[in-house]
């Protein structure tokens, strides 16, 4: 038999654990609509603005805007191959940097709107991934008001070697997140900065993209074409 004074104690006598912002933000709601987007893209080959369509068939869902295709020549032309084959529309979400982010973050500060938490990033499986995230600093924004992640950064506070003929000088990637129509945060502007040297001979990497003028498709779904 169960003791008296347990069988009269109320049940709000037992608070429930509270849920952290970013237990909140991992857990805000991933499905929606479709979109269609504007991008505009500049890094070391190319400056340009396209239209990206997740409807279309693979290979054909970024379609130039401004240059246009047939003027484009060398290294620029060849950049513009590799983003119309890879680009498939469905990774502007910022919750697809949900599998970045350890269950061990902790917070560093805390406002009445947001808070902020660092980390070591997690790679996934790539291995030669590993090899980077391992030296960097993984800092993520989240909403308290309407759970999302609001930004996403990771940096190298120091130079590092992933590999034995690598170096790499300085590393920096943020992430700024808007709000879409339906409510989840996108990847409304990033920009990426890396610089080292490799087999003696040094290298530089920079990229800026901004996604604008969001239109959702009608009749899509977030699982019909993959969407995270």
């Amino acid at each position: 038999m169960r003791p008296a004074y347990l069988i009269a104690l109320p049940l709000f006598a037992f608070p429930a654990f509270a849920e952290t912002p970013l237990e909140a933000a991992l857990a805000a709601p991933t499905e929606g609509p479709v979109y269609k987007f504007d991008l505009k893209l500049e890094d070391d080959d190319l400056n340009a603005e396209a239209q990206v369509d997740p409807s279309l068939p693979e290979g054909e869902r970024l379609t130039l805007i401004s240059p246009t295709a047939d003027t484009l020549e060398g290294e620029a032309a060849k950049r513009y191959e590799e983003l119309r084959e890879k680009t498939s529309g469905d990774r502007i979400w910022c919750s697809s940097f949900n599998e970045n982010i350890p269950a061990d973050a902790k917070m560093i500060s805390e406002s009445g709107e947001a808070a902020v938490y660092s980390f070591t990033p997690l790679p996934g499986d790539d291995t030669e991934t590993a090899k980077v995230y391992k030296h960097l600093t993984g800092r993520v924004t989240v909403s308290k008001e309407a759970p999302g992640i609001l930004a996403f950064e990771m940096f190298a506070e120091k130079p590092f070697k992933p590999a034995m003929v690598a170096k790499i000088d300085s590393f920096s990637m943020k992430a700024d997140c808007g709000r879409s129509p339906d409510g989840r945060t996108y990847v409304e502007s990033l920009a990426l900065d890396i610089s080292g040297n490799a087999m003696m001979q040094p290298f530089s990497q920079s990229e800026r993209r901004t996604v604008t003028n969001l239109v959702a498709l009608p009749d899509t779904s977030d699982t019909a074409l993959g969407q995270p």
